[in-house]
């Protein structure tokens, strides 16, 4: 087992028995073969079922194996069916299907037909999660599951289902097993939650264009122009927007001339990763705008006043 796992993952694992197996229920000990392995300065527990084992049997062991021993558990699956793998998937249940795949979501790995894949590289975030995590903030998100958190973003479950990997991935402590799936609870302080989640974010800024003219249409404001909607701070010379990736190609931006950067622009339009709703409706959500503004923006002592303002009143 440990060989395979070396070859797959290419790198060293240790391993060693579980040596506390008196502290388990009576069914969890004959019923696993259990070992303790090290992968990548984690331990974890990896447990062999000794016979075939159902999906409600594997969830209702790796409760109570996780309960008693205070591992993560992995089972080790020497045979699975393909009803069984892509409900796990779904419901992060980690496992090493032996020859086939291996699936470890606090580590943000999906090893499939002996090649890796990351879902996603654990220093930038997908948009989509960052869009998740700040609506979960705003609206206090506490106990949701995947499919809820699908409706509430308009996309899909296994969408989802990618993001709640990747915030276990990057070690977030939002999420929380809860009978057959993963929960999602935000921080009931804001200010504690943003604190934990802001090293992780990005600027959702894809491309700046300075179009000639400006676009035909309705555009919500960003930059220093939606900072004024929010606070008494003066307008800049020339007005922010922010759109969607699939607005660039709709409204033609980039058949349109551009002002060059040493000239002042007509207006500035932003291409966002995501676009988050939010209340004033007309403008960008108040935590996006503050990782847009540069640090030159925030060294004015009016544009910090006014975010602090505008974080106050609509945030915290």
């Amino acid at each position: 087992m440990r060989e395979y796992l070396e070859q797959i993952m290419h790198q060293s694992i240790t391993e060693r028995p579980y040596d506390s197996v008196e502290k388990l229920p009576l069914g969890c000990r004959n019923a696993f073969e259990l070992t303790i392995i090290e992968i990548q300065n984690q331990e974890i527990l990896l447990a062999t079922p000794v016979d075939t084992m159902n999906l409600t049997e594997l969830r209702k062991m790796r409760i109570q194996l996780e309960r008693y021993t205070g591992y993560r558990c992995v089972f080790y699956l020497k045979k699975a069916n393909w009803y069984s793998i892509p409900k796990m998937v779904e419901e992060g249940i980690p496992f090493i299907w032996e020859n086939h795949q291996i699936y470890l979501p606090f580590m943000g790995m999906l090893l499939k037909n002996n090649e890796q894949r990351i879902p996603k590289n654990c220093s930038v975030i997908s948009f989509l999660t960052q869009k998740m995590l700040l609506k979960a903030l705003y609206e206090n998100w506490q106990d949701v599951s995947a499919v809820r958190a699908a409706e509430k973003l308009e996309v899909s479950r296994m969408s989802i289902t990618r993001c709640f990997d990747e915030i276990d991935a990057l070690g977030m402590p939002f999420l929380k097993i809860n009978g057959r799936s993963r929960r999602f609870f935000a921080r009931n302080d804001k200010k504690v939650m943003w604190e934990e989640i802001r090293p992780f974010l990005r600027n959702p800024i894809i491309h700046e264009f300075r179009p000639e003219r400006k676009p035909d249409a309705d555009m919500v404001l960003s930059g220093i122009s939606a900072l004024a909607e929010y606070s008494m701070l003066g307008e800049d010379n020339y007005v922010t927007y922010a759109i969607s990736k699939a607005q660039v190609g709709a409204l033609g931006l980039k058949s349109i001339r551009e002002i060059p950067k040493n000239e002042e622009p007509v207006c500035i339009v932003q291409e966002m990763g995501y676009i988050l709703p939010f209340e004033k409706g007309n403008v960008i959500d108040p935590l996006s705008l503050t990782l847009i503004l540069s640090e030159e923006e925030m060294k004015d002592p009016r544009v910090e006043s006014s975010v602090n303002e505008m974080l106050e009143e609509f945030v915290w």
